[in-house]
């Protein structure tokens, strides 16, 4: 007899009582459902064992029975794993992850798994690399001042993301930068350090290519006809400069001492004709506020005497590359090109892990390890990047160490220089035990790039799609993270449900 028991609830029953963030988990009648809204309803009683999120919805595992890996005849057969996302039984992630710190000459890692207790069936986990090039260590570098940036998204264009990229990918570890919607004005992401360009730039992209659907474009996509009284969200570049204003004016956090407010305005122009009085007046509110406007036009061939009206910095017309190189001009790197080469190793024992996939940089296989690559890396930079890792099978109780090795060359000596760390995790084979030791902040901050289209198969493979998208598993984590913030009195887990509930804000399945 089978320990899988398998179900589709469209609707809660009377007899369940729902378990959000914070609240203590009752006993009822069903098994757990992962709702829409982000509710994770649980069964009275029953083995012990861990929920599974899967392409049939969630599912209850039980910890007598340990799943079988699904063996690969070749290296051209897909990853499979042998189980569902892993979810706490009790609903409620209770742990954070433990990080390890890896520095050298130069440059500083801090690495963190998803978990410590490792299935002894195989499976996959998760690593942060966060990595770091402090000023302080090259002094005869010039750098900039740190800035805060609000980049403002004013119409769709194949170019928009392109033109966002060039301005994220020159942030440093202490810029700030959040991106804001005109249409409708709306946060797509808060305030973040700069090293979070994978996730910003993944955000734009999305926003962008998904956009808002008008009657018109829902009556072509879907053959029927638009909702009585729908209509295309409203588009207001005043409001949204007004806010960009608003939150570079508080600061988020930022020192105020050299810090540079900017707003990087990507427009087609559509909204100016239109509104140029109301526009035109924050522009002058910009400049009383000492926040330097950069207007660039993202439609080629752009006239810009249509764009006059949008600060003194304004860069149209002329080439896509002209345009580029305007921007990063404009918004330079934090310092110079000091690191080269960057390269980071995994490797592992008792048997070899495999990197599966890689939020941003590259990555490439070999017999005993596998390598990311990073570079080059500017004084000041930093960057967040996260891996899926494939662990091997391996007996329950016995170590795992994931060995990690970072190597660089000094632009400056040539001198070629090497640091190393080993994370250390366990096997198990108590899928309870497992799920109610992963660690909710990398699992959350995962989560935030895949809701950006980056890692999403990290949660249900292909198949994300037939349970509805993501929405029900990120707005669980962002509901437990909050609470798991108030409990532990930390916030930076409070930052990370801030960011999920702003992406589920602006981000549209």
């Amino acid at each position: 007899m089978t320990s899988w028991i398998r179900w589709r609830a469209k609707a809660v029953p009377s007899c369940l009582l729902t378990a959000l963030a914070g609240c203590t988990v009752l006993a009822s009648c069903s098994p757990p459902v992962l709702t829409r809204d982000g509710k994770l309803v649980f069964a009275e009683g029953g083995a012990r064992g861990a929920s599974v999120l899967t392409a049939n919805g969630v599912e209850f595992l039980d910890t007598t029975e340990t799943p079988a890996p699904i063996l690969r005849r070749s290296a051209d057969e897909p990853w499979q794993p042998a189980t569902g996302f892993l979810l706490p039984r009790s609903g409620v992630w209770r742990a954070t992850s433990r990080p390890v710190a890896m520095s050298g000459p130069g440059v500083a890692m801090v690495l963190r798994t998803s978990d410590h207790l490792v299935p002894s069936w195989g499976g996959e986990i998760l690593m942060r690399i966060d990595t770091f090039v402090p000023t302080k260590a090259f002094p005869e570098v010039a750098t900039r001042p740190p800035r805060f940036l609000a980049v403002v998204i004013d119409g769709r264009s194949p170019n928009t993301t392109a033109l966002a990229e060039v301005a994220l990918d020159n942030l440093g570890h202490q810029d700030r930068v959040m991106i804001i919607d005109t249409t409708p004005v709306r946060i797509v992401l808060p305030a973040l350090p700069g090293s979070h360009r994978t996730l910003l730039g993944a955000a734009t992209e999305r926003v962008v290519s998904r956009g808002w659907q008008s009657s018109a474009s829902f009556v072509q996509s879907s053959g029927k006809p638009a909702p009585r009284g729908s209509r295309a969200p409203a588009r207001d570049l005043a409001k949204a400069l007004s806010l960009a204003r608003a939150q570079l004016r508080q600061g988020a956090g930022a020192p105020q001492a050299h810090l540079e407010r900017q707003i990087l305005l990507l427009t087609d122009g559509a909204d100016t004709s239109r509104v140029p009085s109301s526009v035109e007046r924050e522009v002058e509110s910009l400049r009383a506020a000492d926040i330097r406007l950069i207007t660039v036009g993202v439609q080629d061939q752009q006239d810009p005497l249509a764009l006059q009206s949008l600060g003194d910095e304004v860069y149209a017309g002329g080439s896509f590359e002209d345009r580029e190189e305007a921007l990063a001009e404009a918004i330079p790197p934090p310092g110079e090109v000091v690191l080269k080469d960057v390269e980071l190793t995994l490797s592992s024992a008792p048997a070899p892990l495999r990197v599966l996939e890689m939020s941003g940089g590259a990555n490439a296989l070999s017999p005993e390890v596998d390598r990311i690559f990073f570079g080059e890396l500017y004084a000041g930079e930093a960057r967040t990047e996260v891996a899926r890792l494939v662990v091997p099978v391996w007996v329950p109780g016995e170590p795992l160490e994931i060995r990690v090795t970072a190597t660089y060359r000094d632009v400056a000596t040539g001198e070629q220089r090497t640091s190393h760390s080993t994370v250390h995790c366990r096997y198990s084979a108590d899928v309870e035990r497992i799920a109610n030791a992963r660690h909710g902040d990398v699992i959350a901050y995962a989560s935030a790039l895949a809701m950006v289209r980056r890692l999403h198969r990290a949660f249900l493979g292909s198949r994300v799609d037939q349970v509805g998208g993501l929405r029900p598993l990120v707005t669980w984590q962002a509901n437990t993270l909050a609470s798991l913030a108030k409990t532990q009195r930390d916030p930076a887990i409070g930052a990370q449900a801030e960011i999920l509930r702003a992406l589920l804000d602006s981000i549209e399945e």
